[in-house]
């Protein structure tokens, strides 16, 4: 009988990305692979073939637990590391291996500005709690699996050609100004598809209304599914510090990624895998106020936004040609 493992990260959708060379390195070795998540990001991994199950957590914490532990896990892998992933541990009394945060590290570098040593990129650090388990994991790579086709989207209707730009991200730091999109746009000579969920609606509608050119449109309208599926046959995707980041890499698309509030030196930026490399970042690097934060935060603290505002459309425009 195969043993069991339970892979415990609540969300967020480019972290559970992250994750994924996780679950590859311990299917490879012959574990039976669960997963606990939060219900809202579940549709990113019951598509994965080398999950067993999905576990999800909607509000009532206690009920999960009740069933996990009829499961008789053999260990847990914690890559959350807080309250409810420590609840879980103590509740199934197994063997369990945690990811590490440096919390100092990032109080430090976010709130005092003290750089210390860059940290290893966030899946190696992964990698390393399964260490020993699995050993040292060569060649990882990040890994995106499609759910169900919805019939909102018809790929055969776009361009043959074009360029994806993800309008929103989860923090409004982390979201590139729609005045500079619609600059890119205009300036811009390739087909151009908007993607985002139903919270960027608005953002979406002030690019499309800045832009002198037509554009399609399917911020939401299309499923995070879908969004991956524009992505993965498009030329080139514009985004953020965002999810769509992460399962763009995983789909091996090269990318233009805009840097605001976060930075590099975080450990979060794409994974390609395989030693290869498809994005480019561009970022404000004359400021000493980056990174404020290590997620993004809703305003500026320095009231300015510099990290965004000072970018250059041209940047972007001479990476694509």
């Amino acid at each position: 009988m195969k043993e069991k493992v339970l892979i415990i990260r609540f969300n967020s959708i480019g972290d559970i990305v992250l994750t994924t060379p996780v679950v590859d390195a311990l299917y490879a070795k012959g574990y039976e692979v669960h997963y606990l998540v939060k219900s809202s990001f579940a549709s990113l991994l019951t598509p994965n073939p080398n999950i067993f199950k999905v576990w999800e957590l909607q509000s009532d914490l206690s009920s999960v637990i009740a069933n996990l532990k009829l499961e008789d896990f053999d260990f847990i892998i914690d890559l959350h590391n807080n309250l409810r992933s420590s609840k879980v541990k103590r509740s199934l009394k197994v063997k369990s291996y945690t990811f590490d945060k440096p919390r100092i590290k990032y109080f430090l570098l976010t709130r005092l500005g003290i750089r210390l040593k860059p940290e290893p990129h966030i899946v190696n650090r992964f990698l390393s709690v399964i260490k020993p388990i699995v050993g040292s994991v060569k060649n990882a790579e990040t890994t995106f699996f499609f759910n169900v086709f919805s019939d909102k989207l018809d790929l055969e209707a776009l361009p043959k050609s074009y360029i994806v730009i993800a309008v929103g991200a989860a923090f409004k730091t982390k979201t590139i100004p729609t005045d500079k999109l619609a600059e890119f746009i205009n300036k811009c000579d390739d087909e151009i598809v908007l993607i985002g969920g139903a919270d960027d609606v608005g953002n979406a509608n002030l690019v499309v209304e800045n832009s002198n050119r037509k554009i399609i449109n399917l911020v939401g309208v299309i499923s995070l599914s879908d969004s991956a599926r524009v992505v993965h046959k498009s030329k080139m995707l514009i985004t953020g510090d965002t999810g769509m980041m992460h399962i763009g890499a995983a789909l091996d698309v090269p990318m233009i990624n805009i840097f605001g509030s976060t930075h590099q030196i975080l450990g979060y930026t794409p994974f390609y895998g395989k030693n290869t490399n498809k994005s480019t970042i561009i970022e404000n690097t004359e400021l000493s106020c980056r990174p404020c934060t290590k997620q993004g935060r809703d305003y500026c603290p320095k009231g300015h936004f510099k990290c965004m505002n000072a970018i250059s459309v041209d940047q972007m425009l001479n990476v694509i040609q």
